[in-house]
């Protein structure tokens, strides 16, 4: 048998109506001859019309995407202008998500959880968007008892591609029912339209390495074990196979249960590496054990001038009881296509600590609707809908000029010379309003700055700062008040000592913790003393002030008892007491570990990296416990020290990708080596 090219696939045409027609005789002839050899009566129809039902058959089709809980229903025009049900079945639970729509006509039908479609539970009981897993059946019935149905197939992509200069290769797995010669692995990159390539995608049939017919690359699509794949391209040219890599989210594998004579798919699955799963558009119902939507009251959007850009605010959602934690948010700005009821998207996701982000190139002639999603793990949240965030329709004509700026007004007002005193500050105006404080600029680009907060209530002034505010209207004007603030007199009193010290021991070193202080607190002193709680030699230095609330004191004596302590001070009044000392012996000096970075970003990338003193040791990275000591090893994420410059310092790099990154920040960790260097504790960064 000749082996097929990845270009040639069969094309969806769709029959001529007199074939549809003919098809649909046959049907009848073949049930009336059934009907009649069996004799069977009204009752015995009906039980044959709720028999197991089979795939679709072209250019009808059940196509299921599991990853984004989205149906496609294709075909049936057979049926235009019936409703149609649609079931998620689940083998040993039953129906796990329905919805009922009219059948177009056109060669879409209808779709279910996708903008332009209908949701999940749309006149039915079902009011909850199914997780569409492997294994379960989504059937389509007719007011004829005509069923059709796709089981959706146990395969996806497993890790993100990997580009190794013209190659690019894609590992996935493959359940035990899936048929290995009904698949298809794809990478999809509208950019690669623009290169040698033509088009938007390429594709690896099973098979060894085989030329595209179009040119530009080969691939191949194998099954190194029973239930994996590996699909393998081999680009002409490494920066295309570089423009293939760049896809985000562009990784697909593809199975169906049935190839006709001409070639067509039927009871296709679709599985799209890290898209993600729940309600698919605004109003839809939120999935099983699913976060709940950020939280309303204080969602703001804001346009520049030139409408081409806006930035969103929203507040965190309340978590739910039982739910995977919040890994992310989604923000889409829609607006209306000039197909009906299709909506086109510009949009942004964020890591579990943001609230805010800026969409950009944005038309402003469109009207934007904004909806913000909260993300948990693989499972995205209901939308919070912020209404404000429309401005008015225009028809497609630029609108004229709004040139008047928002009021805005501070209480108390900024003195023009002087420091204004108050424990708090109210912000009035007509407009949407943002604050910084540490000087920093209020807006950037026209529009409220990276470090702006919204202005959510009296902003309370605990400290001597620079307040900077602007409010600003949905035509993008603004206006911008600022001055100098410092707290009411405060006490001259000192403060508590400092409660909670722990000392925990390292080589030559000892790391110290202390509880916080109150909100008048501005810094730390670590006092340093022998094993009896007298003061060490004059020459002995004596660690910095901080306004941290741990400090490693570093340079001691290994196997020699220390105690320690820590006190606080105010800017009015000094330092306070001494806290209650606590004794600590460092060990000896073994290995000597440090971190130099650590960034996360949910669902992407979880990266640290620092030096060792003993090249060939591994590192390993721990969570940190609530009390500021080590805890528990983090999978995956470990890594061997290397030779680095200068002689004798090593330096490792350990990096976790997508599937292996924590489901959130781990906030401070732990370095520990097998020589026995310990780090930390570390913050880690969101990126």
């Amino acid at each position: 048998m000749q082996t097929q090219s990845p270009d040639q696939q069969p094309r969806r045409q769709r029959r001529q109506l007199t074939q549809l027609r003919q098809r649909s005789q046959r049907r009848a002839r073949t049930a009336m001859v059934a009907l009649t050899a069996a004799g069977l009566t009204a009752t015995g129809m009906l039980a044959a019309g709720s028999a197991t039902a089979a795939v679709p058959t072209f250019p009808n089709n059940v196509v299921v995407f599991p990853d984004r809980d989205f149906v496609s229903i294709e075909g049936y025009a057979e049926h235009v202008g019936n409703t149609a049900t649609v079931e998620v079945t689940r083998p040993g639970i039953g129906v796990v998500g329905s919805a009922k729509s009219v059948v177009s006509g056109t060669d879409v039908a209808f779709e279910i959880n996708h903008p332009g479609g209908v949701c999940w539970g749309a006149d039915t009981t079902h009011k909850v968007t199914p997780d569409i897993k492997a294994g379960d059946v989504v059937s389509i019935t007719f007011p004829d008892g005509t069923k059709d149905e796709t089981t959706v197939a146990d395969t996806n992509v497993s890790k993100d591609m990997t580009l190794n200069g013209s190659t690019i290769t894609v590992e996935g797995r493959v359940g035990a029912g899936v048929n290995t010669a009904q698949m298809e692995q794809r990478i999809i990159n509208p950019d690669m339209g623009d290169t040698a390539i033509g088009r938007r995608d390429v594709r690896a049939l099973p098979g060894p390495l085989v030329p595209s017919d179009k040119g530009g690359y080969s691939s191949s699509l194998e099954f190194p074990t029973a239930d994996t794949f590996l699909a393998t391209y081999v680009f002409d040219d490494p920066a295309v196979a570089e423009v293939a890599a760049a896809a985000d989210l562009g990784e697909r594998a593809m199975s169906w249960q049935q190839e006709d004579a001409d070639g067509n798919r039927q009871g296709l699955t679709i599985a799209e590496y890290g898209e993600l799963g729940g309600p698919g558009m605004g109003g839809c119902p939120a999935g099983p054990s699913e976060q709940a939507a950020p939280a309303a009251g204080t969602a703001a959007v804001v346009y520049s001038t030139d409408r081409t850009s806006m930035k969103v605010n929203w507040t965190p959602a309340t978590a739910q009881p039982g739910a995977a934690a919040v890994t992310g948010y989604s923000v889409l700005g829609m607006y209306s296509t000039s197909t009906a009821g299709q909506q086109g998207v510009v949009g942004m996701r964020t890591d579990a600590a943001a609230t805010s982000t800026t969409l950009t190139g944005l038309d402003p002639a469109r009207t934007y609707t904004v909806e913000v999603r909260s993300i948990a793990g693989a499972r995205m949240s209901e939308a919070l809908t912020i209404t404000d965030a429309t401005a008015p329709d225009t028809g497609g004509v630029t609108p004229p000029s709004d040139t008047t700026a928002p009021t805005l007004a501070l209480s108390p007002a900024p003195a023009a010379d002087t420091v204004t005193t108050a424990s708090s500050v109210d912000v009035t105006g007509d407009g949407q309003n943002y604050y910084t404080t540490d000087g920093s600029p209020v807006i950037s680009g026209g529009l409220p700055s990276d470090t702006a907060q919204l202005v959510t209530g009296p902003i309370a002034i605990t400290e001597a700062i620079t307040l900077k505010v602007a409010a600003f209207d949905q035509a993008g004007n603004f206006s911008l008040v600022e001055g100098q603030y410092a707290p009411e007199a405060a006490s001259t009193a000192p403060p508590a000592a400092p409660a909670g010290l722990a000392a925990t021991a390292g080589q030559g070193s000892v790391t110290l913790r202390w509880d916080a202080g109150d909100a008048s607190v501005t810094g730390y002193q670590v006092s340093v003393y022998n094993a009896d709680g007298a003061a060490l030699a004059a020459n002995v230095q004596q660690p910095a002030e901080t306004t941290a609330r741990t400090q490693t004191v570093s340079g001691l004596t290994s196997g020699t008892a220390y105690q320690f302590s820590v006190k606080a001070k105010t800017a009015a009044g000094g330092f306070g007491a001494e806290s209650a000392k606590v004794t600590a012996t460092p060990t000896a000096v073994t290995d000597r570990i440090t971190i130099g970075t650590a960034r996360f970003k949910a669902g992407d990338e979880f990266r640290i990296t620092g030096t060792g003193s003993q090249v060939g040791t591994t590192v390993t990275v721990y969570t940190s416990k609530a009390d500021g000591t080590i805890g528990t090893a983090i999978p995956g994420a470990n890594a061997a020290v290397v030779a680095a410059a200068p002689p004798g310092i090593g330096d490792y790099s350990i990096r976790l990708r997508n599937g292996s990154v924590p489901a959130t920040n781990p906030g401070r960790i732990f370095v520990k080596s097998s020589g026995g260097g310990v780090a930390g504790p570390f913050t880690v960064t969101n990126r």
